[in-house]
């Protein structure tokens, strides 16, 4: 088994045992599927670029690939919004892109979840491809800080 991990930018698949890994995603989104024993994500940041350049790739493999809807899991998280964010729109923006595409592609009935990002947290997806299932971790950024500054928790 490897642990696959998919950068800013990125878009990746890989096949079971392996496991496809975000990284830390804060204002970036993620996108991962689940489809028998294959798993696809991508991860990139809403702002700055054609953030829906670096989405299409997905989706156009999951039309390509999935012959039976009921057994697509789809997970999206991400897209964190600060206060007084000044991309807040641009951001927003991105999160509207990706359930777009998901509608558009008829994968709506498809999403397991959509946990966007809170102010101040980080979240990681994790596809677990042997066991067919996902892990979305969330962690608060201050207590981060306390324990690696402070010894805190």
């Amino acid at each position: 088994m490897e642990e696959i991990k998919v950068e800013q930018f990125e878009y990746r698949t890989s096949r079971s045992p392996n496991v496809l890994y975000s990284g830390g995603l804060r204002p970036c989104i993620a996108m991962g599927a689940i489809y028998g024993k294959k798993g696809y994500m991508f991860h990139a940041p809403p702002v700055g670029h054609a953030f829906s350049t670096h989405i299409e790739p997905i989706f156009r493999d999951l039309r390509k690939d999935v012959k039976n809807k009921n057994k697509l899991q789809i997970y999206v998280v991400g897209g964190e919004i600060e206060v007084n964010d000044e991309y807040k729109g641009e951001k927003l923006a991105g999160r509207q892109t990706v359930l777009d595409k998901i509608v558009q592609s008829g994968f709506e009935k498809c999403v397991k979840e959509v946990r966007w990002c809170l102010p101040n947290y980080n979240q990681e997806l994790r596809l677990i491809l042997l066991e067919g299932r996902a892990e979305i971790d969330e962690f608060d950024e201050r207590d981060e800080f306390l324990e690696d500054d402070y010894g805190m928790s």
